[in-house]
């Protein structure tokens, strides 16, 4: 699905709209809405106006993702400024300071902020905006009150830059954007691609239309319907008018006279400062439609002079919108805003009007998040606790098991020193390090093995029914054995050290530790040299 966004351009005389459609790659002008704005005596202007957008945005269901609101020129001030360097971060500290010498109140009273004119390696020409908090918190209240918030909040005029950018090929010199509405004209001068300058002059529509008012002595409503059934500015004697006609002509060029006076300072004042005349003027907005206006301010300013028609653009996909080509500029502008922001980075919600419907539908989609990522983090749990506790269970049956096996093959040690698997693995351990230690000693002596001495041993002694002896001991050395024994009596100690004495297998048999035990029992201690170790050693 394409993203729908809008621009707002909440007027004096009537409240537009502009949609643009947003794909991957590119992005259409498909709609535009307007609506004038009935005003009566038991209603503010700013809510008459916000019940002809609510209106308008009902009546043609009116969806969006993304809306930009232009926030009435007549309400900033700008200021041009020149700074010795070009670092960003710079300009960022020094500004505040900067504008804070224009300002009459408290610099924490205004929101500001500003464009980048153009910059050179050591300078920058910056275009400083502010306005009052009160001023865009009320604003922004009377679009709250019909469920609009914006992400954008631009200033009138600024914006144009993006209809030069996206939708024209624009003079290579400096030229002004002449949006001529009910209550006031912006002028928006631009260099090429660039902006230059800009300016809201309180001349326009509604100034005309006072000014028949008063030539002709006939109520405001009434001069309105003059203006708009017989306005026109003719060239001299270009024709014969009525004294009516004549009278509208007269308060129409009494007026224009007044502007173009404001017009050409402002375009000496570029010209001033950056040393660049202004070759043409683009007309807009309602007031432009005045008959002749064009040709009028041609002459007169002796510059070319031609009307701004956006459904002209590539990108404009509108079929029948001829009735509203001459208010379409702003309301385009400020959708181009959301869309490519080609222009000046410049955007009043800073700060505590900073823009936060990003973050509320970041959080709502979090917490979707949040609920799924808990179920699948909780399902896992689940998973891995029963995975958990069946493992749990086998290893603590392998380790009963260890323990029962490593009892079973050493009876003498201890419990505790079982306690883990790898407890009993040093243990076997030791013990093998032991007996590897033992075998060793035994493999060092000459002819003879352990096994083969115990076998000598075993075959020396009586079978079990003519002598009864408990070997309690054995150790084999190097070259030397000793027998710890128990026997019933002293006399088979003789027997027993007898029998050694024949075997041609042990030499140089000798008793020791001979003794009785508490029982009657007689311990005795053998000890023989092996016969092959001795033959060895003479």
């Amino acid at each position: 699905m394409p993203q729908r966004v809008i621009g707002i351009d909440i007027g004096s005389y009537s409240v537009k709209v502009a949609v643009i459609e947003r794909g991957f790659k590119s992005f259409s002008f498909v709609e535009f809405y307007e609506r004038p704005v009935q005003y009566n005596e038991l209603l503010t202007p700013d809510e008459s106006r916000a019940i002809a957008l609510q209106g308008l945005i009902d009546d043609f269901n009116i969806a969006w993702e993304v809306a930009a609101v232009g926030f009435p020129a007549q309400k900033v001030t700008s200021r041009l400024l020149t700074f010795p360097f070009s670092s960003s971060k710079k300009i960022d500290e020094a500004i505040s300071f900067e504008v804070e010498s224009f300002i009459p109140f408290d610099i924490e009273k205004v929101t500001l902020d500003y464009a980048v004119l153009w910059q050179e390696k050591n300078t920058s020409r910056i275009m400083a905006v502010y306005v009052q908090k009160l001023d865009l918190a009320k604003e922004l209240s009377t679009l709250e009150s019909v469920s609009i918030d914006p992400r954008y909040v631009c200033v009138e005029g600024i914006d144009f830059v993006n209809l030069v950018n996206l939708g024209m090929v624009p003079p290579e010199g400096a030229y002004a954007i002449l949006d001529i509405g009910h209550e006031k004209s912006t002028v928006t001068i631009c260099h090429g691609r660039n902006l230059g300058y800009i300016r809201a002059i309180s001349i326009a529509g509604k100034t005309i239309t006072q000014a028949i008012a008063k030539q002709l002595n006939v109520p405001y409503d009434e001069a309105e319907r003059l203006k708009i059934e017989m306005g026109q500015i003719p060239l001299v004697d270009d024709e014969v008018m009525d004294d009516i006609s004549k009278g509208v002509v007269t308060a129409i060029r009494g007026v224009l006279d007044e502007f173009l006076l404001h017009l050409r300072q402002t375009l000496f004042t570029f010209r001033e400062m950056e040393d660049v005349p202004v070759e043409g003027i683009y007309l807009s907005g309602g007031s432009s439609r005045l008959p002749g206006l064009d040709r009028y301010l041609s002459d007169v300013m002796k510059m070319n002079v031609t009307y701004l028609n956006c459904l002209d653009f590539h990108f404009s996909k509108i079929d029948r919108g001829e009735a509203h080509r001459h208010v379409i500029s702003q309301a385009l502008a400020l959708a181009l805003k959301g869309v490519a922001g080609s222009g000046p980075d410049v955007n009043l919600r800073k700060g505590e009007f900073a823009f936060k419907g990003d973050v509320e539908k970041l959080g709502g989609s979090v917490r979707k998040v949040a609920i799924v990522a808990g179920a699948i983090i909780f399902l896992a749990l689940v998973n891995f606790s029963a995975k958990y506790y069946s493992v749990k269970r086998q290893v603590d049956k392998l380790r009963d098991d260890v323990t029962t096996i490593v009892k079973q093959a050493m009876p003498d040690t201890p419990v505790r020193a079982l306690g883990t698997p790898k407890a009993a693995l040093s243990l076997i351990k030791s013990k093998q390090a032991e007996v590897d230690e033992r075998i060793a000693q035994l493999n060092s002596m000459v002819g003879a093995s352990p096994l083969n001495i115990m076998k000598d041993i075993s075959e020396a002694l009586p079978p079990r029914d003519q002598l009864k002896i408990e070997v309690v001991d054995l150790s084999i050395g190097e070259g030397r054995v000793t027998l710890s024994g128990v026997v019933d009596d002293f006399k088979t100690v003789d027997v027993v050290k007898q029998t050694f004495d024949k075997s041609s297998k042990f030499a140089n048999v000798s008793t020791g530790n001979v003794s009785k035990g508490v029982k009657g029992e007689v311990k005795f201690k053998l000890s023989m040299d092996l016969a092959a170790s001795v033959k060895q050693g003479s």
